[in-house]
């Protein structure tokens, strides 16, 4: 038995095709944009940040500059601004990291490797290299939420995010909410407005 197909069924299946193969390609060249959490042993932020760039994978590892105190003198050192965290981009399998013995696992939402976007990546940096006065918030539910604000100036314009007040002060919050961090930063009233 023969089956015949007319052109137009031919164009049909062939256009399916394309539309399946361009969009798994958009879907690869997303993942190969996208930016990835990995959960490292403790400690051990800055070990495995070297080792996968030497294996010559992209990857953030967002640092503060702290001073501490010993016993006879101030040292500035450098802290990751997440405890265990460090962004990797375009790489989500964990057999991939087998090898890396700081590597623990991928911070996941709904079982799979969450996503991170560029932009976040992008206020990240900004945040540190702008020399923000920052805080950790490791518990949403601590902190008194305030009204929603809108920077209007400065190298977070157009970022909104909740006010919240601390001791008068005024701090904005961002919440990453695809790594389970907010952050809290410094910022002068007169560049935020109530939206």
């Amino acid at each position: 038995m023969s089956y015949t197909i007319g052109m137009d069924k031919l164009f049909s299946i062939t256009a399916h095709r394309k539309n399946v193969t361009e969009r798994a390609a958009h879907w690869l060249m997303n993942i190969s944009e996208t930016w990835f959490v990995i959960y490292t042993k403790s400690r051990q932020e800055k070990v495995l940040a070297t080792q996968l760039a030497d294996a010559g994978l992209e990857v953030y590892l967002p640092l503060l500059r702290k001073t501490s105190q010993w016993s006879d003198r101030k040292k500035i050192i450098e802290v990751p601004l997440f405890n265990s965290y460090v962004f990797v981009k375009g790489v989500n399998e964990k057999s991939r990291f087998k090898d890396f013995n700081a590597f623990v696992t991928f911070l996941t939402f709904n079982g799979k490797p969450a996503p991170v976007w560029q932009h976040e990546i992008d206020v990240l940096k900004t945040i540190i290299k702008h020399g923000y006065d920052i805080s950790e918030a490791s518990d949403l539910r601590e902190l008194k939420t305030g009204s929603k604000v809108l920077v209007i100036a400065g190298p977070l314009k157009g970022l909104s995010g909740d006010l919240i007040s601390v001791d008068q002060d005024e701090w904005f919050l961002i919440n990453f909410e695809n790594i389970g961090n907010s952050l809290q930063v410094k910022i002068p009233p007169k560049s935020l407005k109530k939206i």
